[in-house]
């Protein structure tokens, strides 16, 4: 049920209007210490240090808007822009009374200052990456991207201000169940409905509104902006989560460059805007690029609710791990070293071919190369749609050897059983210790006999809405175990594989004949056949 104070949407915006809503102490001082340049100064830099705080930004745009709504003028959706109608002289004067946070905060909670530069430092990451996302596509307008980033956090912000009991309880409910159904128990309504109705109330312009309106969330520049969004969030609980993989992909494919460059460039970026906002006492993401996948620590505020359950985390997370006994048929007598550079070599490969150059025998022997040299998985599965489109079958396997029972892997597309829920959309699964207890019942019979007492990894595969199959991969029934860092570069890999395999060069024949992979006389291990079975 809604929080009473929240009951009705007109007396959440009432506490949330406009006003003389304050900036961050250090954008004022950085405006301030530019005066003495005097007319040599331009709007231009005076609009990066505005839009590094969100608040400084609404406050811009906010009084740009006003200004030329009773001069009939049009929307002003930069902040550079607004500046240049002001004047620069006018917006230098106007600066030195401008009201400072941290003043207004005064000896109140040490938490809520620490709240409130937690947001920053995540509103300027996913600006910052917007921006350059955007730049990417050639956008000639990027700063409204950037500007919308930055504002799609006023709402909290607001709320740590104006109305702090709603902070903490949407914070509160946050860590308890999913953000939609948190927003709706104390807001009595979706944030993201809120906050197109605040930034309304606020004379920020439709372009800007249009920009965080989930009805458009497909749209080229929309889908740059919940991407960077997306980044930013995860990127502050670390770098191995699976869903940054998606989001890259996303990237990828809206950008159209390769999905290296899209990692590269956003592993860049956190690092720039860690640098530039270095002032903010809140560690930035990009503190985490260094670390290995492991147990999160809670959020500061979060330590006193959160310390019991953090230490049956940690507990779980230092139990040692349950590893199968060897089976005594077909066990891997040793564990193959993951290849970084064939893993690497083999997505740009896929990468270079999305105009339609492969067939479907030359995709799939890039992507089980990579899988299988470059992540070291011994046991591949590439099982694809029957003609009939009722099930999923093996259609190419490698290191499963001859009479092994998995080779014949096959299920129901749609049933009820652990692989046909999985082809409900494209998500993947690591059955491992943890979960298997719950998850093994709901593999068919006939698969748990096939498949044995691996751990294994397994993902389906789409092109759009349309199904494609599904991998799997393990590493045998012998001691090498699967880790977390494997499982979202496989997942990465994945996601890539169904890109590629969505754009096939047609083959006039459609029967399939056994494909070896390329001979490499420096790479014994490289010189292995793919078995490719009819359907």
């Amino acid at each position: 049920m809604a929080d009473p104070l929240t009951a009705s949407p007109e007396t959440l915006l009432a506490r949330l209007k406009p006003g003389e809503t304050p900036i961050f102490r250090q954008t004022k001082c950085a405006i301030l210490n530019l005066r003495k340049r005097g007319d040599s100064l331009s709007a231009k830099e005076l609009a990066r240090i505005v839009l590094a705080d969100p608040l400084a930004t609404l406050r811009v745009i906010y009084q740009a808007n006003n200004r030329n709504r009773r001069s009939l003028g049009g929307e002003i959706a930069t902040v550079e822009h607004a500046i240049m109608m002001q004047g620069v002289g006018p917006f230098l004067g106007a600066a030195a009374s401008l009201p400072v946070l941290e003043e207004g905060l005064g000896a109140k909670s040490k938490s809520v200052e620490a709240s409130l530069y937690r947001l920053l430092r995540i509103a300027q990451h996913a600006a910052w990456q917007a921006r350059d996302f955007a730049v990417l596509t050639a956008d000639t307008r990027a700063e409204e991207v950037e500007v919308a980033a930055l504002l799609y956090y006023v709402p909290d912000l607001l709320f740590w201000i104006q109305a702090r009991e709603i902070a903490q309880s949407l914070a509160r409910k946050r860590r308890m169940m999913a953000y939609e159904d948190a927003e709706q128990a104390v807001l009595g309504m979706p944030l993201a409905r809120l906050r197109l109705d605040l930034m309304s109330l606020w004379t920020v312009p439709e372009i800007t509104r249009d920009l965080l309106n989930p009805e458009f969330a497909e749209r080229p520049r929309q889908n740059i902006l919940g991407a960077c969004l997306g980044i930013a969030h995860r990127g502050r609980h670390g770098w191995w989560q699976e869903p940054l993989a998606e989001l890259y992909v996303r990237l990828a494919g809206v950008v159209g460059v390769p999905l290296e460059q899209v990692v590269t460039t956003v592993h860049i970026n956190a690092v720039k805007v860690a640098r530039y906002g270095r002032w903010i006492p809140s560690t930035p993401a990009a503190a985490w690029l260094p670390m290995q996948p492991g147990v999160w620590p809670p959020e500061p505020e979060d330590e006193d609710e959160e310390s019991s359950a953090a230490s049956a985390s940690a507990g779980m997370a230092q139990a040692p791990s349950v590893v199968a006994e060897a089976a005594a048929a077909g066990a891997h007598e040793h564990c193959l070293l993951p290849d970084t550079g064939v893993f690497r070599e083999t997505l740009r490969n896929i990468e270079t071919h999305l105009d339609g150059s492969f067939t479907l025998n030359q995709m799939s022997a890039q992507i089980l190369r990579g899988l299988h040299t470059g992540l070291g998985l011994s046991r591949l599965l590439f099982a694809m749609a029957t003609p009939d489109g009722k099930r999923i079958k093996t259609r190419f396997s490698l290191g499963i050897p001859a009479g092994d029972p998995l080779r014949h892997f096959e299920f129901e597309l749609g049933g009820k059983d652990l692989f046909g829920q999985l082809m409900g959309k494209a998500q993947g699964v690591w059955m491992k210790a943890d979960n298997r207890a719950k998850l093994w019942p709901m593999v068919d019979p006939k698969l748990q006999g096939m498949i044995g007492e691996a751990d294994f990894f397994a993902m389906s595969l789409f092109s759009g809405a349309r199904p494609i199959g599904m991998i799997y991969a393990d590493r045998g029934h012998g001691g090498c175990g699967l880790d977390a860092h494997t499982y979202t570069d496989f997942k990465m890999f994945c996601l890539q594989a169904a890109r590629g395999l969505g754009r096939l060069k047609p083959s006039p024949d459609r029967r399939l004949i056994p494909t070896q992979l390329p001979m490499s006389p420096e790479n014994p291990r490289e010189n292995l056949v793919l078995l490719v079975l009819p359907r």
